[in-house]
């Protein structure tokens, strides 16, 4: 593969609520096809600017540039067309679904038939809904799920709940997908799940950015590691280099960033 290390790229962005500056001018880029870990103490930033990437939040100043392209002002809906698809630390699920229909919910971001079209089941709308359905079950079958596809998703134990959201992002299409704390709640083998399903993911070259207080977990999975504190960006590198950063362990309050962090 290519390098390219712009594919994301964030610069001097600045986010503020009531006066806190949640996001104080952070700059970083990660490369096409990277697994990157973004870590840091509660209230370090990291949410927000999960938010500031998918679209969820803007920035009161700076850039932020997707695929050679300035999304910092455009909405959600928009950056998902073009790629960005973001999991959330609560499960959300359409309840009364089956496993397969919420994972067809991700393929809206690249259909393209109008209501009238679905309403007379005109054959563009036949085509695509084929077309997300192959999709939908290649992501199930990604992340372990397609023998589940006929059950109610609300059924399933939280840790397949957890690989149903992804399956769901997967079936949009996704060239950067952003996990916000996808390990939270899990234990033992989910947790083991959750690690082979990444590291799976990462090597079919999909781009990610992950969130997790557990840096164990994080420097297990990630290349490269990004650590926010206060806002700002203290640290960056490899899991090593993470580990030994006196910045880092000063922001954990002086424990060894090896141990599950709160």
């Amino acid at each position: 593969m290519a390098e390219a290390s712009e594919f994301l790229e964030a610069r001097n962005l600045v986010r503020s609520f009531g006066g806190v500056r949640a996001v104080d001018s952070v700059s970083f880029s990660v490369a096409e096809g990277e697994l990157r870990g973004l870590i840091g103490p509660n209230g370090a930033g990291k949410s927000t600017l999960f938010h500031l990437i998918s679209g969820h939040f803007l920035p009161d100043a700076g850039s932020l540039t997707f695929d050679g392209i300035h999304v910092e002002h455009k909405s959600p809906a928009a950056r998902a067309k073009m790629g960005i698809s973001i999991t959330f630390q609560a499960v959300h699920l359409f309840n009364g679904m089956t496993v397969l229909e919420n994972a067809m919910v991700g393929g809206h971001t690249w259909t393209k038939h109008e209501w009238i079209e679905a309403s007379f089941r005109l054959p563009r709308c036949r085509r695509e809904e084929q077309s997300v359905t192959e999709q939908a079950m290649s992501a199930l079958e990604m992340v372990g799920l397609d023998r589940y596809k006929d059950h109610l998703a609300e059924a399933l134990p939280l840790g397949k709940q957890r690989a149903l959201q992804i399956a769901r992002a997967l079936c949009s299409k996704p060239k950067l997908l952003l996990l916000d704390e996808p390990a939270s709640g899990l234990r033992g083998d989910e947790r083991q799940d959750l690690a082979s399903l990444l590291e799976k993911l990462h090597e079919s070259a999909l781009t990610m950015i992950l969130i997790e207080h557990d840096v164990d977990f994080v420097t297990q999975a990630a290349g490269k590691i990004t650590v926010l504190d206060q806002g700002q960006v203290i640290a960056e590198g490899t899991p090593a280099e993470i580990r030994d950063d006196p910045a880092v362990i000063s922001a954990y309050l002086g424990t060894a960033v090896s141990h599950e962090a709160s």
